[in-house]
């Protein structure tokens, strides 16, 4: 099998990509003596680091050159922040350095690099466990210091950005040994708060000033809040412990404020567009119905309930008629019936015996027949009036429907009235005159 053959471009992008891919070793810190210092025109620095066994070559861009709070000399011992990567074109391994820090901290960086490791192998930088900000908090508490710059940007940035809000400002030591113990027990006091959101926050300073905030027991303390927390101290380029172990981090105090504000016109916005969406469907609704209405409103009952009424009142004197010629019936019956009857006791006591069992069978016969019919008339009288019960417009008033007269007569149509005619309402209980004001054709 031949062996592979790489370019040296090939080789040296490969090394450079396994070293921006090592977690490892990007942000690190790195102890060591300053060299071949050059501060270029471009406002980049250039220099070596160094130590008795090693050394390796640094370059610190401008951007992160400007906010280094110290001047840094040949010879001079520091702590760097910096990833390791390749510059390709020279083929070398250099430190590209985003923070400078003097030697004193040495031992403090030491320990704080000892602390992370020792709270992320815990689980409490897990991004999982971290909650969810509120979209729309309605009470913030604000752990600071009780003046200076950083209170009043988050007071001022929240007041424009959602006035809404009811802030409570818990003022805290945030510089010097006695801070930490403020700090923490500041947030236990904001996290009986009942905060929807508590901000922690700091204006920028020398390293020494934000130390309070890499302490153990403060990010132990930012963690266990039941609260959201959300921290932002010191300047773009500081990062504390207490950044690792909150549900959320901002670089700056003012940025933290706005993180945990939604802006007040942006939501106005929204509500309005929510607002059209439902007016566009409630009218959609209400055109479907209105359609499912027309077939109803096009029947000629509803045109002219009148007429149904009509019809019934036929009908029913019509079947009152008909009652009529069998009750007549019925009375002539019963007549020639008594009629026989004396012709009969006229007749012998043989005839009578003869033919008395068969005119009583007939009288029966014809007994159950009348009160079969006057049963089964009674019957279709009964389904008669509980049809005209249920049509009548009397019945539609006890629902709270009503007639409108104008000088007695019905009204139908609007085109049968003008404004300021006067209408006779009748209720069920009652009559209402009213006058007409408008009409509104549908």
């Amino acid at each position: 099998m031949s062996q592979s053959v790489y370019s040296v471009s090939s080789l040296v992008h490969y090394i450079k990509q396994s070293l921006d891919n090592d977690i490892r070793i990007q942000s690190i810190l790195i102890k060591g003596e300053i060299s071949n210092f050059t501060n270029h025109r471009s406002g980049h620095w250039y220099f070596t680091l160094k130590d008795t066994r090693a050394k390796i070559s640094c370059v610190m861009f401008s951007s992160h050159a400007r906010r280094c709070r110290i001047v840094l000399k040949e010879g001079m011992k520091v702590i760097v922040t910096a990833s390791v990567s390749m510059y390709e074109a020279g083929g070398s391994v250099q430190l590209y350095v985003t923070g400078v820090q003097a030697d004193g901290l040495g031992d403090l960086f030491l320990q704080l690099e000892e602390v992370k490791r020792k709270l992320a192998a815990e689980g409490l930088f897990d991004p999982n466990k971290k909650k969810a900000l509120p979209q729309y908090p309605m009470s913030i508490g604000v752990i600071t210091a009780k003046s200076g710059a950083a209170v009043q940007d988050i007071l001022t940035t929240i007041s424009r950005r959602w006035p809404l809000a009811e802030v409570k400002v818990y003022p805290s030591l945030v510089q010097g040994i006695q801070a930490s113990e403020a700090i923490v027990k500041n947030l236990a006091l904001a996290d009986c708060g009942n905060h929807d959101v508590v901000l922690l926050a700091r204006g920028g300073g020398a390293i020494e000033d934000l130390w309070c905030f890499n302490e153990e027991t403060v990010a132990r303390a930012v963690y266990a809040m039941s609260s959201v927390i959300v921290t932002g101290v010191g300047h773009e380029t500081d990062t504390t412990l207490v950044d690792y172990v909150s549900d959320a981090r901002a670089p700056t105090p003012t940025a933290a404020a706005e993180l945990i504000t939604p802006d007040l016109e942006e939501v106005r916005m929204h509500v309005a567009l929510l607002r059209r969406r439902m007016i566009k469907d409630m009218e959609t609704r209400l055109q479907l119905a209105r359609q499912a209405l027309e077939p109803v409103k096009q029947h000629r009952y509803m045109k002219d309930p009148q007429s149904y009424i009509r019809e019934e009142e036929m009908k029913l004197a019509m079947h009152v008629r008909r009652l009529g010629v069998v009750e007549a019936q019925v009375a002539a019956l019963a007549m020639r019936l008594k009629q026989n009857s004396q012709q009969l006791a006229i007749h012998s006591e043989r005839l009578y015996q003869i033919n008395a069992r068969n005119v009583e069978q007939s009288r029966l016969r014809l007994q159950n027949a009348l009160h079969n019919y006057d049963m089964q008339r009674k019957r279709q009288m009964r389904n008669v009036s509980a049809l005209l019960d249920a049509y009548s417009p009397l019945k539609s008033l006890s629902r709270g429907y009503a007639i409108a007269y104008h000088e007695d007569a019905v009204i139908s149509s609007i085109g049968d009235v003008e404004v300021n005619d006067t209408l006779r309402l009748r209720l069920q209980d009652g009559y209402i005159d009213t006058v007409i004001e408008k009409k509104e054709n549908l």
